[in-house]
């Protein structure tokens, strides 16, 4: 049977298609048994949802960190377009405000920029 930290490991890695670090902090810990273990692996939602879920909750903190690692993840799996990701940005100007939707813009382009050079 899978422990809650091999669990883990295996929806970060489908979820952000990378490897899992190990765990060395509290909140890496976190992160890996509670968020991906039992929380991007529930019923109910598909990966695209979540995947929008975290995007704005992302983009809402002004968390670049955040926003840089779905994104990449998100344009990866396909299951988030750049031409969607263009319009999430307006949407999301109009109820978090143009600043943070701005960060967010300036994010996803110099993404999208250093992915075209790959």
């Amino acid at each position: 049977m899978e422990t809650r930290a091999e669990a883990g490991v295996r929806v970060f890695e489908e979820v952000l298609g990378k490897p899992a670090r190990p765990a060395r902090t509290p909140v890496a810990e976190a992160a890996r048994d509670f968020l991906f273990a039992e929380v991007w692996s529930r019923p109910g939602l598909d990966r695209r949802s979540r995947f929008w879920i975290t995007l704005t909750c992302a983009a809402a903190a002004s968390s670049t960190f955040a926003m840089r690692t779905y994104v990449t993840a998100a344009l990866d799996t396909g299951l988030v377009t750049e031409a969607e990701l263009r319009e999430f940005a307006l949407q999301f100007a109009c109820y978090q405000g143009f600043p943070k939707s701005a960060t967010f813009e300036v994010m996803l382009s110099e993404l999208l920029a250093e992915r075209a050079k790959t």
